[in-house]
């Protein structure tokens, strides 16, 4: 493959810039107890150590129910790996042991002060410390009494290296990428690559769907290490959970307008301590520092306080919806013109397929409350705990309850064509894949899978709501949120397994390891909520084994969908074969070509149907009007939809009526885009096939 010259050109400059060295630096924003004596209670602590200058800034305020001359052991677990263990003098501390030497008082107050320390201990600090990102270390600061030894309390402090696997330009980078492979997918299939576009669409989302679960994975109230909150942060833009300043504004300003106290826990980090909960299940006694679990903390990392998580997710999702109907119209005004200046058939095609907009337009409404569904599930459920006003209970439930009888009304309409369909033609998904109205409005949700498995939507949309509702209501009870989850996801990967829904092989085959490594996830979210008791040092293992392979998978799919971007923007679809009719759901798709006649094959279609199949088929198509007058209507409504209309109780099976003056129809036309169109083209009504039609009436086994 050649590179273009400017790419050269900017892997130079960024070789020969110069290189910026970041300050190492260990901090610590929070104190928990680690000992049930309740000595200590903290309302601010903070600490600051730069090795460059061996110097350490140190800030606190609480209470030590405790008064006496003291000596403090500390103890650093790496990973869970004792790396330091020293015995510290206060008084041999600056700045006159800095309120330790002894502890006289009841209400303590550190100063913001610096110290010296010791280089001695510098050299006990191994380098990796400062580059490791999300480092788990934690340092344990034992109290014990001066003279005779005896362990008066125990608190510890979480460091941090301001090194971190949560960076916001490789969440702007997945977005766009997410996004982009949305917008191909429509365009591609509008010009006509429809197995391209099928393609595409099902990496984009089971891309989309990944990231998804795990941003809700993060979301669950256990202790993860912190290089799985980072991880999973990442993620959470998927979920709506954005920072934007304007939109923290408008939550503020809607809570307050409909009676609701808005949170400021992130306007008193400058008086009081936030610990993000990790491994104690309450912080120090008769202190303000404050805990935070779940979606709290996902809210606090992303900087949103936790009364505005569920209207920024909200607002996110009409932000999103309101973008794609713009998109839809920008296409419908700008195709026919261009049609017409550039005379390009595939332009034309295009052109032709926005007359129906309409239909489009609620199709793609209906897949972006698929796609928002996972959602709200999650932050609607949790807005009924929360509580934040009045209005917004209102509106969780409303929006819920809207989206959930979309989807429910759009898998009705699914398996109310398949029996229609089955009633006709002896499989369920004929009309599911040949009729492009079906197809446009509700064919989201079966487009990715066989097309005898369209009834796995049921088990998926089940999956949703209660990963959703798990989430959201177990939040104050971590270890029976982790166990359903991890009999959720158990579930759900056996049935992938069996069933192996998806489209083809490699589809399966990725689908199913997303779904093995979200019950890995479980498990290890088990292993996280303590239930085990387990060190510190295999939940910390364990920590960087969850970032490692669900980072691996994320990069293999990302590759798989610049694969499908590939295919998309390089390559046609190449022209289909006469070829036996299967079971399947290439062959229910209906020609997309214009006037493609398949009339050469008449003669050997009448000589293998023989005299008596007239009379055959017209006994098989004398449907009994009683027992499906209704089905029957429906399929002549969907087959109607676009002027062509098909007689079902003509005896003859080659009879139609056809435009005046056109050319004679053939009921057996040949497999050329062997799937699905993701939105209806004009093409579609004069490429139809019969549904009288023998080669439908009995489709081959293979």
């Amino acid at each position: 493959m050649k590179f273009p010259s400017w790419t050269t050109g900017l892997v130079g400059a960024a070789l020969l810039s110069p290189v910026v060295h970041a300050i190492d630096v260990l901090k610590a924003t929070s104190l928990t107890p680690c000992s049930d004596d309740n000595v200590v209670g903290v309302n601010f602590f903070e600490l600051v150590f730069t090795p460059g200058n061996s110097s350490a800034l140190v800030e606190f305020e609480g209470t030590i129910q405790y008064q006496g001359k003291i000596k403090i052991e500390v103890d650093l677990l790496v990973y869970g790996y004792s790396a330091i263990h020293k015995e510290l003098d206060p008084c041999t501390l600056s700045e006159s042991g800095l309120g330790l030497c002894p502890i006289e008082q009841e209400k303590m107050t550190i100063p913001r002060s610096s110290i010296t320390v010791d280089k001695s201990m510098l050299g006990d600090i191994p380098n990796i410390a400062y580059t490791v990102p999300d480092l788990d270390a934690i340092v344990q600061l034992t109290f014990k009494n001066y003279t005779s030894g005896e362990t008066i309390t125990c608190i510890e402090t979480r460091i941090s290296n301001d090194k971190t696997v949560d960076q916001s330009a490789v969440a702007w980078i997945l977005a766009v990428v997410t996004g982009l492979g949305l917008i191909t997918t429509v365009v591609i299939s509008i010009l006509g690559h429809t197995l391209v576009a099928t393609h595409l669409n099902f990496r984009t989302m089971l891309f989309l769907g990944f990231m998804q679960s795990q941003a809700i994975a993060g979301m669950a109230a256990v202790e993860f290490p912190p290089i799985v909150q980072s991880w999973t942060q990442t993620f959470q833009w998927t979920l709506g959970i954005l920072h934007t300043s304007a939109l923290q504004t408008i939550a503020t300003w809607f809570q307050r307008a409909t009676g609701g106290s808005p949170a400021d826990l992130l306007g008193l980090l400058s008086d009081e301590s936030v610990y993000l909960a990790k491994r104690s299940e309450t912080t120090t006694v008769d202190g303000t520092e404050q805990t935070v679990r779940g979606i709290e903390r996902v809210g606090f990392r992303a900087n949103i306080e936790s009364s505005n998580i569920f209207m920024t997710g909200y607002l996110f999702f009409y932000f999103v919806a309101v973008l794609i109907i713009l998109a839809i119209l920008f296409l419908r005004a700008v195709l026919p013109p261009l049609s017409r200046k550039f005379n390009n058939p595939r332009l034309a095609q295009a052109a032709n397929a926005t007359s129906e907009w309409q239909t489009f337009m609620r199709g793609s409404l209906y897949r972006v409350v698929s796609l928002g569904y996972p959602q709200m599930c999650v932050i609607c459920m949790w807005e009924l705990i929360q509580r934040d006003s009045p209005a917004e209970i209102v509106l969780a439930i409303s929006m819920w309850l809207i989206m959930s009888l979309v989807l429910l009304y759009a898998g009705f309409r699914v398996f109310q064509r398949a029996k229609a369909s089955k009633a006709l033609n002896e499989h369920p998904a004929y009309t599911l894949y040949s009729d492009p109205v079906t197809l446009t409005k509700w064919g989201f949700l079966y487009i990715n899978y066989r097309a005898q498995a369209y009834y796995f939507i049921i088990p998926v949309l089940a999956s949703i709501v209660i990963r959703g509702m798990v989430t959201a209501f177990c939040q104050a009870a971590w270890i029976p949120q982790s166990i359903i989850l991890l009999v959720l996801e158990a579930a759900v990967m056996v049935v992938t397994i069996v069933v192996r829904p998806y489209m083809d092989r490699a589809a399966n085959g990725f689908a199913i390891t997303a779904t093995v490594l979200n019950f890995l996830n479980a498990v290890f979210m088990l292993v996280f909520s303590n239930v085990f008791n387990q060190p510190q040092m295999m939940t910390s293992i364990l920590g960087v084994i969850w970032f490692l392979f669900n980072a691996v998978f994320t990069f293999a799919l990302l590759i798989w969908l610049f694969i499908g971007f590939y295919y998309a923007f390089t390559l046609k679809e190449p022209d289909g074969k006469y070829k036996r009719l299967s079971e399947n759901r290439e062959s229910f798709r209906m020609s997309g070509v214009e006037n493609r006649m398949t009339t050469e094959l008449l003669p050997l279609e009448k000589t293998a149907r023989g005299d008596g199949t007239d009379s055959r088929l017209g006994s098989r198509w004398n449907v009994d009007e009683t027992g499906h007058a209704e089905s029957n209507h429906e399929l002549n409504m969907s087959l109607n939809h676009q002027g062509s209309r098909y007689n079902l109780d003509d005896r003859s099976p080659t009879h139609t009526n056809e435009k005046v003056g056109g050319p004679p129809r053939s009921p057996v036309h040949d497999v050329l885009e062997p799937t699905l169109p993701l939105i209806p083209t004009s093409s579609d009504n004069s490429g139809r096939r019969s549904p009288l039609s023998p080669a439908f009436s009995h489709p081959s086994r293979r």
